[in-house]
């Protein structure tokens, strides 16, 4: 085993964590795929009886000790004062040579002191999705944690039925979430709340100087930017985070917590993916509001300690010059613009509004328009609107008000609408077959997501549209 100890978040006192030995699965624990160029890349050497021994919790990282985080949350937006890690243990902090710190975390490692009732451990459905979406999301470019191993056992449990047990491995520089600031803030444990911050500018936000006198505005501001630039990302691809609860936020911008998530198909921005979510609080079209909404949360927290709330409201502020900027940015990319104008404003508002109209496949349509007039062509002959067609010609005018040349704007769309993005479907398929003993999808899919902006003619039934037949699959917080 190789790994590089290096504790940093486990050397706060006890009120930040409690301490805890993952649970033992015991039927027939086995791997079921390893991220092996994600665990070479951050210089984890660990055999295949390593890991499995590591994630069935026979055998632990000797010289540190095992530990899960409190926090509380926002949860469809009404405050829980205590939650934390409930099925989550952080097993090593481990440095690299030139990528930094990285936190080592089990999901569905067994009970913690923050369980509440539940069991601490997760089924092999929701541990796929996080295990493949993790994957999916980094080699996207949009900032998430990441897993580095999955593991599956037949211990039985139970769920709306009796399911399997599985457990991943997660990796990522922090798992600080806005909750961890909002319990502090709540239990009216100040030094705590400071300490906290602090930890968080020293170790990830070194140019924030703590001498500053408004180094608290500057560490908020810094949230602001990583989390609307986040969500420009989730935007432009069509994901769906599904449960947006102030808890689910990372403090350092990264995707966290899979679970009712969904990459939309057809594109409807009010789809709700999550069967616990009635109101339609977390769908796409709210997201970016939501966003705004938990860094409020994060800022009440941050005002307990912090007087100065009109330094605190102008930080906030920034949220939507932030969340444009990059969105537009993204968009024009898209749209195979070299800059993103005013009126082109317009132009992808009138797109958006035909694509929610005709029901387009959002993934489909974009790859399709990288193409070029034989793309419009298709996307036409798939989706026969006098809308769409005029609204190509626009876009043809518009390309011809600038400098790209056809081939340079060809590259600068295919390397920004990808071929292949995480379909529900798809994930279902791989689900049902894991189940029943045969991971081999959940290895196809995998080796398709680490380059989904390529196409491979191996891989070619996964770039279609989602067949008209195919229902939306909604989910739910456990999925």
């Amino acid at each position: 085993m190789r790994i590089n100890l290096n504790p940093r978040f486990s050397k706060l006192d006890e009120s930040f964590f409690s301490y805890v030995q993952p649970t033992p699965l015991l039927t027939n624990p086995h791997l079921l795929h390893v991220n092996s160029q994600l665990l070479n890349d951050l210089e984890l050497g660990f055999s295949s009886t390593e890991l499995e021994n590591i994630l069935s919790a026979k055998e632990t990282i000797a010289g540190y000790q095992a530990l899960a985080s409190v926090y509380m949350g926002h949860q469809f937006g009404v405050p829980v004062p205590r939650l934390g890690d409930g099925r989550a243990i952080l097993i090593a902090e481990h440095q690299t040579s030139s990528k930094g710190n990285w936190e080592l975390q089990l999901k569905g490692a067994g009970q913690t002191a923050y369980s509440r009732k539940g069991d601490g451990r997760a089924v092999l459905r929701s541990s796929i999705r996080e295990y493949l979406a993790s994957h999916a999301m980094s080699k996207l470019g949009i900032p998430t944690t990441l897993a580095g191993a999955i593991l599956h056992s037949h211990d039985p449990i139970f769920r709306e039925e009796v399911e399997t047990a599985a457990v991943v491995l997660r990796i990522a520089p922090s798992f600080i979430r806005f909750g961890h600031f909002e319990y502090f803030a709540r239990q009216k444990q100040a030094n705590q709340l400071e300490t906290l911050i602090q930890f968080v500018c020293k170790n990830y936000f070194p140019e924030i100087n703590l001498s500053d006198s408004n180094y608290i505005v500057l560490f908020l501001e810094e949230a602001v930017k990583r989390t609307a630039e986040m969500i420009a990302y989730w935007q432009s691809v069509g994901f769906v985070h599904g449960v947006m609860n102030s808890d689910n936020m990372s403090i350092l911008g990264l995707t966290i917590d899979y679970g009712p998530f969904s990459f939309m198909d057809k594109f409807n921005p009010e789809q709700i993916f999550n069967h616990s979510d009635s109101e339609g609080r977390y769908t796409y079209a709210k997201q970016p509001y939501i966003g705004w909404w938990n860094l409020y949360r994060l800022a009440e927290a941050l005002s307990s300690i912090y007087a100065e709330t009109d330094n605190l409201e102008q930080a906030l502020s920034k949220y939507s010059d932030f969340y444009n900027q990059k969105y537009t940015s993204l968009m024009a990319a898209k749209l195979g613009l070299s800059e993103f104008r005013e009126e082109d404003g317009k132009l992808l508002d009138e797109l958006l509004q035909i694509m929610q109209q005709e029901q387009i496949d959002w993934s489909y349509f974009w790859r399709q328009l990288s193409y070029g007039l034989t793309g419009q062509q298709q996307l036409q002959q798939d989706y026969p609107s006098l809308a769409l067609a005029n609204w190509c010609r626009r876009l043809e005018k518009r390309y011809q008000q600038q400098a790209l040349t056809p081939e340079v704007r060809q590259k600068l769309m295919l390397d920004s609408n990808p071929a292949l993005i995480l379909r529900n479907h798809l994930l279902q398929i791989g689900i049902e077959r894991a189940k029943i003993g045969d991971y081999s999808e959940i290895s196809r899919l995998f080796d398709a997501l680490s380059d989904p902006f390529a196409e491979s003619d191996v891989y070619r039934k996964y770039y279609q549209a989602v067949p008209r037949d195919v229902a939306e699959i909604i989910l739910s917080c456990s999925s």
